[in-house]
């Protein structure tokens, strides 16, 4: 299988974490997985795959395995759908001599000079007007095609640019949508577009919930092909592994699991972030399910013999115009291995005997492996990991390919790196112990 090519065309359809888990569900589906809803009783039978969508933005796909007491072992690989960007706010229209761009607020911590003069699109859900009050229809919209861009200022009229200037989100970084033609009416511009694009009307439209994305396709650069720019690598990387490498094992024992949670990028305190009891929940679920068919004893499925959690979040590579900003002696390099992720500060869950765990599975793979530790002296981020594990007492290691500019509108990390991750989160899978 291409997997770069079919990297490139996941991703232009996993535009914003809603889109990203529609993308999902379809690869899913595809494989002969069944979808489980969470107001139904379970009755999962061994040898087969399922998924739920507790959430719109998050995705549980699991497998279970032939053999009896399948909850005595379970494996994990845990990813976020959602990337840093711009959320268009409620009437959103200003109008400046016929101008007309769109009001947004900053979604995480995107780098914002990097969204100037690039294609962006339109993606997220509407909800509309229903017969039942509780529950109002929602339907999911990609506009699939590049409406807006933000213009940067000419450098005549801002000569100090090149210097470093602080950015405004409220002023400088509001897209332009279109320029109005005479006599054309302003107000509700863009709900009259997304009820035109959605084939309802204006007037049923309740509530958007609508993200601003970068429109550009990933492609392969480097004198020889070696590095991968996309936008949305941090973390839809980890998640088409993940899928993928779940799709395509086979197992005899215990249930294979991905997770795809939303909002890391703002901390993770949401019903669908991982900073609540979802998942939880979720495995307690799947627990019950597996008695029910195969007679299995009644133990907590956080009580497995053997419950390992690979929480997969990109990790920051070493930049060659910047290698002073590395740890001294722990600075993954592109397309030399996966890195593990370790901090003392529990900023990521890895401990010694999970990270000597991932290092015996990357030699099992036949894969290279590097460690990350931040610059004493420059505090990193923090992942889906320590959430993890404050939640449920098991075995966790943070890795992640290591990667180049984190957070801007496109990124890059390297081929090998993310072929690699395929392969050790297959054979991850694939164990029989």
């Amino acid at each position: 299988m291409d997997y770069i090519s079919d990297f490139f065309g996941f991703m232009k359809k996993a535009t914003t974490s809603v889109q990203t888990v529609d993308a999902i569900r379809e690869r899913l589906k595809a494989a002969g997985f069944m979808e489980l809803e969470m107001n139904e009783s379970w009755m999962l039978n061994g040898s087969e795959k399922y998924y739920l969508t507790p959430y719109p933005s998050m995705l549980v796909g699991f497998t279970v395995g032939s053999g009896k007491f399948p909850i005595r072992s379970v494996k994990m690989i845990a990813a976020h759908t959602d990337n840093p960007g711009f959320r268009i706010k409620p009437n959103p229209e200003v109008n400046s001599e016929g101008m007309l761009t769109l009001n947004v607020e900053r979604y995480g911590g995107p780098i914002l000079n990097t969204w100037f003069d690039r294609p962006l699109s339109i993606a997220g859900r509407i909800a509309v007007r229903s017969d039942e009050v509780l529950k109002p229809r929602v339907i999911h919209l990609d506009f699939k095609r590049p409406i807006l861009i933000i213009p940067n200022l000419a450098i005549h009229m801002n000569r100090e640019v090149n210097k470093g200037i602080e950015i405004k989100v409220q002023k400088e970084m509001q897209p332009l949508l279109t320029q109005l033609i005479e006599d054309e009416i302003k107000d509700k511009y863009l709900l009259k577009l997304v009820a035109k694009e959605a084939g309802v009307r204006c007037e049923d439209i309740l509530d958007m919930d609508l993200n601003v994305y970068c429109y550009e396709e990933g492609m392969l650069v480097g004198s020889n092909e070696e590095f991968i720019s996309c936008p949305r690598i941090d973390d839809l990387s980890m998640v088409y592994t993940a899928m993928e490498a779940l799709v395509g094992s086979k197992h005899e024992h215990g249930i294979n699991m991905v997770v795809f949670m939303d909002n890391e990028e703002i901390g993770s305190m949401t019903r669908q972030g991982a900073d609540s009891v979802i998942l939880s929940n979720v495995l307690e679920r799947i627990r019950m399910g597996t008695e029910k068919t195969q007679n299995t004893e009644q133990i907590s499925i956080h009580q497995a013999m053997n419950f390992f959690v690979i929480s997969a979040d990109c990790a920051h590579g070493l930049h060659p115009n910047y290698s002073e900003k590395s740890d001294i002696t722990n600075k993954p390099v592109m397309n030399k291995g996966m890195a593990i992720k370790i901090s003392c500060n529990r900023s990521y869950a890895s401990e010694v005997d999970t990270i000597a765990a991932f290092q015996q599975l990357c030699d099992r793979a036949g894969v290279k492996y590097q460690k990350f530790v931040n610059h004493s002296d420059q505090p990193g981020g923090t992942t889906l990991g320590p959430l993890i594990s404050k939640y449920m007492p098991v075995h966790v290691v943070d890795v992640g390919v290591p990667m180049l500019a984190m957070h801007s509108s496109r990124e890059l990390m390297g081929k090998q790196d993310f072929l690699d991750s395929i392969g050790i989160f297959r054979t991850f899978f694939q164990l029989q112990e």
